[in-house]
């Protein structure tokens, strides 16, 4: 299967994966055919993108999130983040597979924190989605770091809960960018971080880490951030991490925010490496982040296209693709796999749909 962008949905596609809208009720099954009608409603409904099944993405998975209970859906996101976005080898990331999700499961293993989330759930589904996503990537990061067991499992308490302060937010920050808001809602919305240090204060079952987490998430080395635009030496290396995991997820995902590709969200994060973002931590991000994850359509330099097959991780940026071509019916036709390693000459130039 593959991920397309809804409004690049021409009609006839396999719809691979239920599509869901922001309360978690299933909008549309996975087996249905898509129709060209649907394109506006789904846009108008926040859903940006969809998983597919074609000839060219055929033998190509992409980890589906079951929802029988909130913990199988932590190990899922884990596990999609890792094989998805992992430049890590075949070896290492099984290792890191094991380790992050024996990690994710001890969090889970406190009710608190299963009620916790759920909460998130029941109040917003695209926020929760945000939250697994976070604490996958964060996870995925600190090990890599080299943080103990012990601490990957305070930063993933914090990133699984760093935006528990919305439920109380009272302003509608669906569908907006947080620069483009009035002040008032502005403001309201930035409060989102006390709101969620405000639960979790007298918790004892939360580590005082994580409450760090849910505070200074939006904080900034350069002191540009928010509530308290603390100094570069008050910030936690595990708080800098979620912050970092939190601000590329934003950008991709388009929360509060212009979307970005993955591979411009990774350039925004280089460029701002050791003034908003700790320069230790961008540099295992960029390392560890596919900037073409699994799934996606890339042009090359030489006018082709191809499917990203597989990760390489010894060359980040030349990934294993299935060539396709254009039909004459504006289909996607596969072709051969290559080795982007045995083109030295080629080089991607960016991703579509």
């Amino acid at each position: 299967m593959r991920r397309i962008q809804t409004e690049h949905i021409k009609g006839r596609e396999l719809l691979a994966k239920d599509v869901r809208g922001a309360s978690g009720v299933v909008l549309i099954s996975a087996g249905t055919i898509l129709k060209k009608e649907y394109v506006d409603k789904l846009l108008e409904l926040k859903v940006t993108d969809v998983f597919v099944e074609d000839e060219i993405s055929m033998g190509i998975q992409v980890q589906d999130i079951t929802e029988e209970k909130i913990s199988e859906q932590c190990t899922e996101k884990l596990k999609d983040t890792m094989e998805r976005l992992s430049y890590a080898s075949g070896e290492e990331l099984q290792k890191l597979t094991r380790v992050t999700t024996e990690v994710m499961e001890g969090v889970l293993l406190q009710d608190e924190v299963i009620y916790t989330i759920s909460n998130v759930r029941n109040h917003s589904h695209s926020l929760y989605e945000h939250s697994l996503s976070v604490a996958a990537l964060a996870a995925l990061i600190a090990v890599r770091a080299g943080y103990s067991q012990a601490e990957v499992k305070e930063i993933v308490m914090g990133a699984l809960l760093h935006d528990i302060g919305y439920p109380n937010v009272k302003a509608n920050y669906h569908g907006i960018f947080l620069d483009k808001a009035p002040e008032e809602v502005q403001k309201e919305i930035k409060r989102h971080v006390v709101y969620g240090y405000i639960t979790v204060e007298q918790q004892e079952w939360i580590t005082p880490l994580a409450r760090e987490i849910i505070l200074y998430h939006h904080e900034r080395l350069d002191r540009s951030g928010y509530p308290f635009h603390m100094p570069e030496d008050k910030l936690k290396p595990q708080v800098r991490l979620v912050s970092l995991c939190d601000a590329f997820d934003n950008m991709v995902y388009g929360n509060l925010e212009k979307r970005r590709k993955v591979h411009e969200a990774l350039e925004e994060i280089r460029n701002a490496r050791g003034t908003k973002f700790d320069a230790g931590l961008v540099d295992i991000f960029i390392r560890s982040v596919a900037a073409y994850p699994t799934g996606v359509i890339v042009e090359l330099s030489n006018g082709m296209y191809g499917i990203v097959v597989k990760q390489n991780a010894d060359e980040p940026g030349r990934p294993m693709l299935r060539m396709v071509r254009r039909g004459q019916n504006g289909t996607w036709i596969p072709q051969q796999d290559v080795d982007l390693r045995d083109w030295p000459d080629v080089y991607i130039v960016d991703t579509t749909e």
